[in-house]
């Protein structure tokens, strides 16, 4: 790690019949798949897991759970072999215990204990895909652990300070979310419980490309989650991190020279990002290939086919050893 620091935790696989996590083995979706819980440390990891060949790790993003990757998951697996879990606190994994400088929520703590569960399951190499607050996670994975990412896909995100470096009257007014979510707990958690379907259905639909884009079941199940206090303050401290804790890594890293050191590609929603972002990340890496899809922001259920299209050649092309 660039930090220097060594993590070492206890790691345990449980019962996937217990609390949540039964509820969430009667969906639809990742037919073929085991459903796992797994300790690592503090955390629970509930995931999906199938598929053979090279390890690839799928992260989520916000306000979702790991069944956004259900539509491209089948045609992923055919190739590679899928960890698919639910970030720490969303869905239902269990989060860390609450700091006061939101440290357990950063991105460096998940990525690291992302990588300690990987390591659980025989991958101490692989590659990542993630979306949104999963591919900050992923991104700040592979600058502290660049010898365990082989290859990082990175959809419709840059890294968070560059976000915050360009915040301005449109950010506050299409990002708004951003600084609610960041206040201090636990105001918008108890703003968001009073109508949690309210308020995640207006952030679907204004980030999906078209009308009803997403699969119904798929967000039947995100509102299943968005409804529990516990996955509500989760989501909240991963954006308290997200102004204060993981800013001052990225900070760091941009000070210090640091760069990415394995191949990135960058795919974009143009229904919901105007700009390329192919610009943004060379600024962190020096290997990096873009494609720009008809679709909002939820590239992987939006444009599924053409995602793991896009996806598939880039990770069989990586270096695996």
């Amino acid at each position: 790690m660039q930090t220097g620091q060594s993590v070492c935790v206890a790691i345990g696989i449980l019962p996937v019949d217990s609390g949540t996590a039964a509820e969430a083995m009667d969906s639809p979706f990742f037919d073929g798949f085991d459903t796992r819980s797994v300790r690592v440390g503090e955390l629970v990891f509930h995931m999906r897991l199938g598929g053979s060949g090279p390890p690839l790790l799928l992260l989520h993003g916000y306000p979702q759970s790991h069944v956004a990757w259900h539509a491209v998951a089948e045609d992923l697996a055919r190739e590679f072999t899928l960890v698919v879990p639910d970030l720490p606190g969303y869905g239902d994994s269990v989060g860390p215990p609450l700091a006061s400088d939101h440290r357990n929520h950063s991105k460096r703590f998940t990525a690291a204990r992302l990588v300690e569960l990987m390591a659980s399951l025989g991958h101490h190499t692989f590659a990542v895909a993630a979306h949104d607050r999963g591919a900050r996670v992923g991104f700040r994975m592979v600058m502290d652990e660049p010898e365990r990412v082989l290859g990082f896909a990175s959809l419709d995100t840059v890294p968070t300070l560059d976000i915050w470096d360009a915040a301005d009257k449109a950010f506050a007014l299409d990002a708004w979310h951003w600084p609610f979510l960041a206040q201090p707990a636990p105001f918008p958690e108890r703003l968001i419980a009073a109508a949690p379907d309210v308020f995640l259905d207006q952030l679907l639909t204004r980030w999906e490309g078209s009308k009803d884009a997403l699969d119904a079941r798929a967000v039947a199940e995100y509102r299943r989650c968005f409804r529990n206090p516990r996955v509500l303050e989760a989501m909240s401290e991963d954006y308290r991190a997200g102004a204060t804790v993981d800013v001052e890594h990225d900070q760091a890293d941009r000070d210090a020279g640091r760069r990415v050191q394995c191949p990135v590609f960058v795919l974009r929603g143009e229904r919901y990002t105007a700009s390329p972002l192919d610009g943004i990340w060379r600024r962190w890496a020096d290997d990096v290939q873009s494609l720009t899809l008809d679709c909002g922001h939820f590239i992987a259920e939006e444009q599924p086919a053409d995602c793991a299209r896009a996806l598939l050649p880039f990770f069989l092309g990586l270096n695996w050893i």
